[in-house]
């Protein structure tokens, strides 16, 4: 394509996204005219897992990745370490998982001596936080879930890395009904959970160490356009109307470096 004058326009840059919600779609479309209206052409690419926008990144389809951590790690395994994160949101730093509990259970102060032979329910296999990275705390600390407690997989989004979320909410559903004496939650689910005023009667058994979640995965970072990229993703605002909305619906309140030793657990764990 040639602008005007006849001269070449850039290629735009191409970021792929997971479209594991609706709202990606109206988030990436603001994006791409935020990020044209400040003459920095942008398109996004959806996938339906973060499996295929790996192999679309390492192929070179895509400019950057916005990943989950387990995406990020996936492609640091299968590069041998030549990627790197480039960005992430202020709200992708310090997640946990917590395990829940009925208040009332005797289970509810003792941690997790207290789930042995218990029902445990976690999410999705391929997700972090719901079972990745708690079951990797939980066998550190001596207890295999799946030998010390009965634990209660729920594969209901896989490809997606627990994004939706929706195992989570699942699993909490059949603890309140009884089927599950406990289940293992991300922060982000428990607090939006306690925000709607839906955890009475719950309570907090366990809380795994802390790690870091998403981040804008890129294969050389030395590239000019990605720092340009950066730069104008730091420079985002909550005050600009523009963006507000979309910047709400993709949880960031600011966009930040990357922070590595959040991921050493998952790498870990991967690794294992």
């Amino acid at each position: 394509m040639s602008d005007a004058a006849g001269n070449a326009a850039p290629d735009p840059y191409r970021v792929g996204a997971v479209a594991y919600r609706a709202s990606v779609v109206t988030i990436w479309e603001a994006f791409r005219r935020w990020f044209g209206e400040r003459g920095f052409p942008l398109e996004y690419v959806l996938f339906a897992t973060y499996e295929e926008q790996v192999r679309a990144l390492r192929a070179g389809w895509i400019d950057v990745a916005w990943n989950t951590n387990l995406a990020y790690v996936a492609t640091l395994q299968a590069t041998a370490g030549g990627c790197r994160p480039i960005a992430m949101r202020d709200t992708d730093l310090g997640w946990t998982s917590h395990v829940i509990v009925p208040d009332q259970s005797p289970a509810a102060g003792q941690g997790l001596a207290g789930l042995r032979g218990r029902r445990v329910g976690f999410g999705d296999s391929d997700s972090p936080q719901a079972w990745i990275l708690p079951a990797h705390a939980m066998r550190r600390a001596g207890f295999d879930p799946l030998v010390d407690f009965r634990a209660e997989r729920l594969d209901r989004d896989l490809g997606k890395h627990g994004d939706t979320g929706g195992a989570e909410f699942e699993q909490l559903e059949r603890l309140r009904s009884g089927l599950l004496d406990a289940c293992v939650v991300s922060d982000p689910t428990w607090t939006a959970v306690r925000e709607a005023g839906a955890d009475q009667g719950l309570a907090i058994a366990w809380t795994s160490p802390p790690f870091n979640h998403c981040n804008f995965t890129v294969l050389d970072e030395s590239r000019a356009d990605h720092a340009t990229f950066v730069r104008l993703l730091f420079s985002m605002s909550e005050d600009d109307p523009q963006i507000r909305e979309p910047m709400r619906l993709e949880y960031v309140h600011r966009w930040v470096e990357p922070e590595l030793s959040g991921y050493r657990d998952l790498i870990a764990a991967m690794g294992a």
